[in-house]
């Protein structure tokens, strides 16, 4: 059962997705970068809470699917999905900071669109992982 301060934190999570997609029609390329980073690590920590009851208080999305896999033991799609996504994982968490502080880049339309397309990826997996874990407790 999903709790609501889980709920809380994955709705948020949607929203900043949202806020993500009106931000790429607006040209607001790096603004999607981190609203993308932000929305995947918000649900991936929703989905902490839901699973483990707690989340680190890290930024990187990688290591909050790490702290799952270790506090749960059982989830072997988690290791998969980080070993098959890593450079992903590891872009889209870096967005958190890079894309806010890096003045020296220009964000192009591609690279917001490959953000995005990560964080819709990463929330996706969050919920099939959710559904999976559902029909086994």
């Amino acid at each position: 059962m999903v709790s609501s301060e889980a709920n809380e934190l994955m709705e948020k999570a949607r929203r900043y997705l949202e806020l993500a997609k009106i931000s790429l029609e607006k040209g607001f390329y790096s603004e999607v970068c981190f609203l993308s980073s932000l929305s995947v690590e918000l649900y991936i920590k929703g989905v902490s809470i839901s699973l483990v009851g707690s989340f680190p208080a890290v930024h990187d999305v990688r290591e909050i699917l790490s702290y799952i896999k270790l506090k749960r033991g059982d989830l072997e799609i988690i290791e998969e999905f980080v070993r098959n996504n890593r450079d992903k994982l590891k872009d889209i968490s870096n967005e958190y900071l890079v894309s806010r502080y890096n003045l020296s880049y220009s964000y192009t339309k591609e690279d917001a669109e490959e953000c995005l397309s990560i964080a819709m990826m990463v929330i996706k997996f969050g919920e099939e992982l959710l559904r999976s874990v559902s029909g086994k407790d």
